[in-house]
């Protein structure tokens, strides 16, 4: 069991599952090794072709670690080709167990993955700024622009109108660039909540979210969207369905 301040790390089976042309060593179906941690395990006799291995090298140590980012595709990439065009061996990669590394005190923040993602359609968006008001009004009870977590870019020269959101990343930038610790994942809802008590105004989370999807607010507290408790209310304001909220299996 993992404790606090850790986080998984996988044992893997690298297995053969097909090979579709000619391997000269040769791998067969069925042939395996294992990852155990730092060590590559072969069974008593088995072998592993070399080439083939540096192919799959990069991919292990990936695959071996835990994540809950929704945009990672290793968890859910399990087959691997011999780079050999003319062998056609499909390693098939598993975990098998786990490890716990030490990992950033941040990681308790990460437990629980964001439940849905708000997605936009900018051909829709007709720039009214609606979702700006309720999301600063859901918040703060005003109207004001400024306080909203939901913002509209607009662009001049193709008269385009772009609803910038925060993507509840899982493994996300800002968790881990704030230095107090008061960026938290909700427990009902998996979305980022700021405790403003703990928040320096440093404005490090800003400057680490890759998709300026973070501000500041005028008192120096960070604006930092938190699905308002699941039901966002920038997309039940929004006329033209420019601004939605998708469950994250849907995705």
């Amino acid at each position: 069991m993992k404790k606090r301040g850790q986080s998984a790390m996988y044992d893997l089976r690298v297995t053969v599952e097909s090979v579709a042309g000619f391997c000269d060593l040769p791998m067969k179906p069925g042939d395996y090794f294992e990852v155990r941690g730092s060590a590559l395990v072969l069974p008593e006799g088995g072998h592993i072709c070399i080439w083939a291995l540096q192919s799959l090298m990069p991919f292990l140590p990936a695959k071996q670690r835990a994540t809950n980012d929704p945009n990672d595709w290793i968890p859910r990439t399990a087959r691997l080709v011999c780079p050999d065009p003319k062998g056609g061996v499909i390693y098939r990669v598993e975990r098998i167990g786990e490890r716990a590394e030490k990992g950033p005190s941040h990681a308790a923040a990460e437990e629980t993955p964001p439940r849905v993602r708000l997605v936009t359609d900018p051909s829709k968006c007709t720039k009214c700024r609606a979702c700006e008001l309720a999301c600063s009004a859901a918040h703060g009870g005003t109207y004001s622009p400024e306080l909203s977590r939901i913002r509209i870019h607009s662009d001049e020269e193709t008269c385009t109108d772009t609803p910038t959101v925060c993507h509840q990343c899982g493994t996300a930038p800002c968790v881990r660039a704030c230095p107090a610790g008061a960026l938290i994942r909700s427990p009902e809802t998996g979305g980022l909540v700021l405790d403003r008590e703990k928040c320096v105004s440093c404005g490090a989370c800003a400057k680490a979210c890759p998709f300026g999807a973070i501000r500041m607010e005028p008192s120096g507290m960070a604006l930092v969207c938190d699905l308002c408790g699941g039901s966002p209310a920038c997309v039940k304001r929004c006329p033209t369905e420019a601004v939605m909220a998708v469950l994250m299996e849907n995705l």
